[in-house]
């Protein structure tokens, strides 16, 4: 027997598969419509669209036609006709559906979609650039130190994502990395997994090292350092201890709407803001040029084949 459950949401209650053809048509129309909302979606939702390949980019799966999906999961429990009418009802709606969100989605697609940046320190300078760019701009002093706060975070956010984009594009393509990235990783080193759940574990490690990286905090910066130097063997500059404490001031910005702890104006000046992009270029520059030589020193190495010749 089958005990699927659904749910019906005009008498908020649930239904059973059973119960479900001895209802009348309103509760069946009912709980259809509500199960098919909670799986498929309109694509305008959040597939991507491109009119050069031909229209929507089905990355999460699909197109599904709603009659045919209607009729996989309820048909010979409810009527042909019922599921007729509600196929019509949302085919006049969308013709072709997408799966709704499901865990996991933007956490992989996502990782992936950044391991593709290649110019992520063109991207940065680009960022450092806006900020100086608008310190030049005129501002009414009423509002000087609500802007001043803004550019000070935007130099932080131009360093994480940075931090970001470099480090999961050279570790996301590059199984090698991936492995010493799992292999070093505090949270997996101490998981216990048993011999059972190994080829499970084994299916889901790559996964599940992206959605990881997707929620590091990438200005936490005593947790990112171990990161790049057990992984990219890159070491952070002396710059980061004030940059530590940037950081903090940051939060206090963000969440704390400009003050501190105690509940003071937290009062920032152009020449705090100049100083700060100033240390956020040198430490970032620091990483990019130790990022570059470890790649030209990786491409110059001879592969397997080739050192067999020598």
């Amino acid at each position: 027997m089958d005990d699927s459950t659904y749910f019906a949401s005009e008498t908020d209650s649930t239904v059973s598969r059973e119960d479900l053809s001895n209802n009348d048509r309103e509760v069946q129309l009912d709980v259809m419509r509500t199960w098919f909302f909670q799986n498929y979606e309109d694509p305008a939702e959040r597939t991507p669209y491109e009119s050069a390949e031909g229209g929507y980019i089905w990355i999460w799966g699909g197109p599904h036609e709603a009659r045919e999906e209607l009729e996989a999961e309820f048909g010979g429990v409810i009527p042909d006709d019922v599921i007729e009418d509600l196929s019509e009802e949302l085919a006049a709606i969308c013709w072709e559906w997408a799966p709704t969100e499901k865990p996991g989605d933007y956490d992989e697609y996502l990782a992936d979609d950044i391991a593709q940046i290649s110019e992520f320190y063109h991207n940065f300078s680009g960022a450092i650039s806006d900020i100086e760019k608008m310190l030049e701009a005129k501002i009414d002093s009423s509002v000087e130190a609500s802007f001043f706060r803004l550019l000070y975070v935007n130099a932080i956010t131009a360093m994480e994502t940075y931090l970001s984009d470099a480090f999961m594009s050279s570790v996301v393509p590059d199984s090698e990395l991936m492995r010493r990235f799992v292999e070093t990783t505090p949270e997996f080193k101490t998981e216990r997994i048993s011999l059972s759940e190994v080829y499970k574990a084994a299916e889901e490690i790559e996964q599940r090292a992206k959605s990881y990286l997707v929620d590091v905090v990438w200005h936490n910066l005593g947790r990112v350092k171990p990161m790049y130097k057990a992984v990219l063997g890159v070491e952070f500059n002396n710059e980061m201890g004030d940059l530590v404490k940037a950081v903090l001031k940051r939060h206090d910005i963000v969440h704390r709407n400009g003050k501190t702890k105690s509940g003071e104006d937290i009062a920032l000046t152009k020449n705090d803001v100049i100083e700060l992009v100033s240390k956020v270029e040198s430490f970032i520059q620091d990483i990019d040029l130790k990022m570059r030589e470890i790649r030209a020193n990786k491409d110059m190495q001879p592969t397997a084949d080739a050192a067999a010749d020598f």
